[in-house]
């Protein structure tokens, strides 16, 4: 099971990229137009050092600091 998750969290990150949203505004995750900008980068960072969901530790991981600022401008509360 924990493979199967593994290979489920890896071929997700693809899509978690270029689509948040696919997960967080999907119903499967929170919401993220309810945090602000920096609450999303403040999260990545933690998740991106290894803290927290291990699906998230990973697209955390797989993406850069200009990334993340990008993904929080995009889907963060406006």
């Amino acid at each position: 099971m924990k493979k199967l998750l593994v290979i489920a969290a890896v071929a997700g990150m693809a899509f978690a990229y270029t689509d948040c949203a696919m997960c967080h505004n999907g119903g499967m995750a929170q919401k993220l137009d309810k945090l602000t900008p920096a609450q999303i980068v403040a999260k990545m960072k933690e998740f991106k050092a290894g803290k927290g969901n291990q699906t998230m530790v990973g697209i955390a991981q797989g993406m850069s600091d200009k990334e993340i600022q990008e993904a929080a401008k995009k889907y963060g509360k406006k």
